[in-house]
C-alpha cells in the first residue's frame, strides 16, 4: 500500500509515457545523422572522385540538420542537457531546486514555447500557402517541412515540460529527485 503522502499512480504513469515518448522520438531523430553522414560522403565521393557534384546535398544538409537540431531539443530537456548555472545550482536544496525550476517553467518555459509556436505555425502556413521554394540550389526543396520543425519542436518541448513540472511538484514533495540525471558535458 502507498504511503498517504505519496502521488497517484496516474502521476507516475504519465510522467513514465512521457519521458518514453521523448526517448524513442529523440532516438528517432539522431537517425538523421545516419542519413546527413551517408548523403555528405555521397557529395564528397561524386565532387572529387568523379567530379560530378550533386545539386541538393548541401541544401538537403543544412534543413536536416537545423530540423534535428530542433526536434532534439526535448530530447536534451529529458535527458538534462541544456545549460544550467551550476555555480549558485549546487548550494540549494533539493526542494528550493525543485521550486525554481517549476516556477521557471511556468513563468519562462511555456511562455517563451507558446509565442514561439503561434509565431512558427503562421510562417509554416504561409509558406505552405505560397508553396515557398528554397533559392538556395537550382534543387529549388519545398520549405514548409523544413519549415514546420520549430512549431513541432515547440510542442514537444511542451510536452516534455509537462513531465518535469510534475517531476518538480515530487521533488518539492519529498525533497529529492526524481530520477537523478548525471551531469552532461559536451
Amino acid at each position: 500500500m502507498r504511503p498517504a503522502l505519496d502521488f497517484p499512480p496516474l502521476f507516475y504513469a504519465t510522467i513514465r509515457r512521457i519521458d518514453a515518448f521523448t526517448d524513442a522520438f529523440g532516438k528517432l531523430v539522431s537517425l538523421a545523422m545516419l542519413w546527413l553522414v551517408v548523403t555528405i560522403c555521397y557529395e564528397c565521393i561524386g565532387r572529387y572522385a568523379f567530379n560530378a557534384p550533386t545539386i541538393w546535398v548541401m541544401e538537403a544538409s543544412y534543413m536536416v540538420n537545423g530540423s534535428a537540431f530542433m526536434l532534439g531539443c526535448a530530447y536534451a530537456l529529458h535527458k538534462g542537457a541544456h545549460v544550467r548555472t551550476d555555480i549558485f545550482w549546487d548550494r540549494y536544496s533539493e526542494r528550493t531546486k525543485g521550486w525554481i525550476d517549476l516556477v521557471s517553467y511556468l513563468l519562462l518555459f511555456y511562455p517563451t514555447l507558446v509565442v514561439l509556436f503561434a509565431i512558427s505555425i503562421d510562417d509554416v502556413l504561409y509558406s505552405y500557402g505560397i508553396g515557398e521554394r528554397s533559392q538556395m540550389s537550382h534543387w529549388r526543396a519545398i520549405m514548409w517541412p523544413f519549415r514546420a520543425a520549430v512549431p513541432a519542436a515547440a510542442v514537444l518541448l511542451m510536452v516534455q515540460g509537462v513531465s518535469e513540472c510534475l517531476k518538480c511538484g515530487y521533488q518539492i514533495r519529498f525533497g529529492r529527485e526524481f530520477e537523478h540525471r548525471e551531469k552532461l558535458e559536451v
